[in-house]
């Protein structure tokens, strides 16, 4: 058998480093994208066309680095979450305001080619950079990580949407959008997505590990 060492301990550390890290890059993501917005962070890399996006890439980049920087304990891999998630939505959202003169116009509700852009454009943030955390952490079995990650995502996300069918009074309290605390919300999405994260990680790690030569 194999001495080396797994990527994490054990799967209580990945469900707790998984859970500190999205909660740290909620906390985090939040404040900051709260103080940019006041800065006027809503034209930030835009052009005259379509939706304003800094703030989602900022905050999703933060969150995704904060997931990772707790599952990994190391610069390189933290800089692949946060640069991954904020650059696969900000680049080619900054490219397409430029450019897509078919989307809308300032003032204008988003036309069906915006809306599946804006769709493409968070999809490879979020599980682009899913995919690449996955692999990163789990590098005897590369691609066994990546779809371990996708995996543990989903039921962070399957989680959240039946907690709050559960009690959907949890999505409604009071909470003022420009304060800099955190809604609960957020908070929420970002354990239960970095701890699925971990643990995903964690059991394609151990599955890969069992199935390495003696």
């Amino acid at each position: 058998m194999t001495n080396e060492r797994p990527a994490i301990p054990g799967l209580s550390a990945a469900l707790l480093r998984g859970l500190a890290g999205g909660f740290a890059g909620a906390v985090l993501g939040h404040i900051l994208v709260t103080a940019c917005l006041r800065a006027g962070a809503e034209s930030w890399l835009k052009g005259p066309y379509g939706p304003h996006f800094f703030d989602i890439a900022l905050y999703l980049g933060l969150l995704y680095g904060g997931i990772a920087c707790g599952l990994s304990l190391r610069p390189g891999i933290t800089l692949v979450g946060a640069w991954g998630a904020f650059l696969g939505i900000a680049l080619p959202m900054a490219l397409f305001t430029r450019t897509a003169r078919w989307g809308m116009e300032a003032g204008a509700p988003p036309t069906l080619a915006w809306y599946w852009l804006v769709l493409a454009a968070h999809s490879l943030g979020t599980w682009g950079t899913t995919l690449a955390l996955g692999a990163l952490l789990c590098p005897r079995r590369r691609w066994l990580g990546a779809v371990g990650a996708v995996l543990g995502s989903l039921a962070g996300y399957l989680s959240l949407s039946l907690f709050l069918r559960i009690v959907p009074s949890y999505a409604q309290g009071r909470w003022h959008p420009g304060s800099f605390v955190p809604s609960p919300l957020d908070l929420l999405s970002g354990l239960l997505i970095g701890a699925g994260l971990g643990a995903g990680v964690f059991l394609a790690d151990s599955l890969g590990r069992k199935e390495s030569p003696r």
